[in-house]
């Protein structure tokens, strides 16, 4: 991620978006990495000489950059982020004009395109650390949030404990709660470009947990780097994780009839229990590959509005185009004050399965159903969890891993099927 390739990728992208709408305008935004300025820097100058107008709005949350795009009509949005990643990472992410990720065959155009032969000017100058945004893509963000939940004080009553992770929705969030009505108190809001993500939000909520525990009547809130996740704490201090909030979400949607199809869309990964409250209540679960982007491709193509991932990162396309994290939290919150329940009684709707997830260090990544003795156990196994419970084998896309889900209504039951098939997955396919 060097200031030349960054230029080098916005001519790339700017050459294609250009293509579709000649004199477009495209949006940048970031969030409070200490590299984002001189990047920001980099991948307009590259737009612009593909011959694009460019309006960088500031540090915004990665869902509010694409609410923004789609509110000016703009032909493109770049987001420079690394989300849930280290202070030291950094990244480029597109969306298009109707605010959605980028399709596999426009990504791999603009790689095509792509081209590091000519020159970029060097690394720059170190550009000064400012983390506000556009008071204007605020107030179209706030608008927008308002248009799905209502204007006023929709939250008033509501206490609520928000870690930003030193990132993005440092202040967009605590905010626009505010206005909402809710009293709110901040930690891990003071980015200073290298602490964000830091033993805080999301990815490190322990903290949240603790203090929730002394704070009766209040919730709590983590974001990630860029606030397009979100984990929601209860009042007893116990982690809600995504697949309950998705649940949450599906089931309230069921009973004000908002949920198209009656279906959600979730990954492999997602918890049997949401299977279980969803069709309890006459509904049915699309279960997708891992990662957001087949989720959001499912929910296009069926045209459902309720999807997500168990990690937090949630989509209501009825609201907007990508994930946003206060928007997956105030879907909760507005359904909280509506009903007027805490959240530990909410969640109550999904009951979770034991889930236990290992990985293992692989020599080599044959399609394991051709390893005849580990297909063999795992077709015993599945036969001992009947409809109680599952298998999933899967490889990781990055690393040399194999990562084993096993998911049933009893404990002692995943761990007779871990003791049968990682003493196999060991010997066939493990590292010497």
């Amino acid at each position: 991620m060097t200031v030349d390739f960054v230029r080098a990728l916005g001519r790339a992208a700017g050459s294609y978006f250009a293509e579709k709408a000649p004199q477009g305008s495209v949006i940048v935004a970031r969030d409070t990495r200490e590299s984002g300025p001189q990047l920001e820097a980099a991948i307009c100058a590259g737009l612009r000489e593909a011959g694009l107008s460019v309006e960088s709005i500031g540090v915004i949350p990665s869902g509010a950059a694409a609410m923004v795009v789609l509110e000016k009509r703009a032909c493109a949005g770049v987001i420079l982020s690394a989300s849930h990643n280290p202070a030291s990472d950094n990244g480029v992410k597109f969306c298009g004009a109707d605010g959605a990720k980028l399709s596999d065959e426009v990504e791999a155009e603009i790689e095509r395109r792509l081209d590091l032969k000519k020159g970029g000017g060097g690394m720059g100058k170190r550009v000064e650390l400012d983390f506000s945004c556009s008071e204007e893509a605020l107030g179209l963000y706030r608008g927008r949030l308002e248009r799905v939940f209502g204007a006023g004080k929709i939250l008033q009553g509501m206490k609520i404990l928000v870690d930003v992770a030193n990132g993005a929705a440092w202040m967009t969030t605590p905010k626009i709660l505010r206005e909402m009505g809710a009293e709110v108190e901040v930690m891990a809001g003071q980015p200073n470009g290298v602490n964000i993500n830091e033993g805080c939000g999301s990815e490190h909520p322990e903290k949240l947990m603790e203090v929730m525990k002394g704070r009766k009547g209040w919730v709590g809130l983590a974001h990630d780097g860029d606030a397009d996740r979100m984990v929601l704490i209860d009042e007893e201090g116990e982690r809600v994780d995504g697949d309950e909030v998705i649940a949450m979400a599906a089931l309230d949607a069921m009973e004000c009839g908002a949920l198209k199809g009656k279906t959600v869309v979730v990954t492999q990964m997602s918890n049997l229990g949401l299977d279980e409250a969803v069709k309890a209540r006459g509904g049915s679960v699309v279960r997708t590959a891992v990662g957001d982007r087949h989720v959001a491709k499912a929910m296009r193509k069926g045209g459902f509005v309720v999807g997500g991932e168990q990690s937090g990162h949630l989509l209501f396309h009825d609201a907007a185009p990508t994930g946003d994290g206060l928007l997956s939290a105030l879907k909760i919150f507005s359904s909280m004050m509506r009903k007027k329940v805490g959240l530990a009684e909410l969640r109550k709707g999904m009951k979770r399965y034991p889930q236990k997830l290992l990985n293992l260090r692989v020599r080599h990544k044959p399609a394991w159903e051709t390893v005849a003795p580990l297909a063999q156990a795992v077709r015993e196994m599945e036969q001992v969890l009947g409809k109680r419970g599952r298998i999933l084998l899967r490889y990781s896309g990055t690393e040399n891993l194999v990562r084993l889900l096993v998911e049933a209504d009893k404990i002692d039951t995943i761990d007779r099927v871990v003791d049968r098939l990682m003493p196999i997955l060991q010997e066939h396919l493990g590292e010497k």
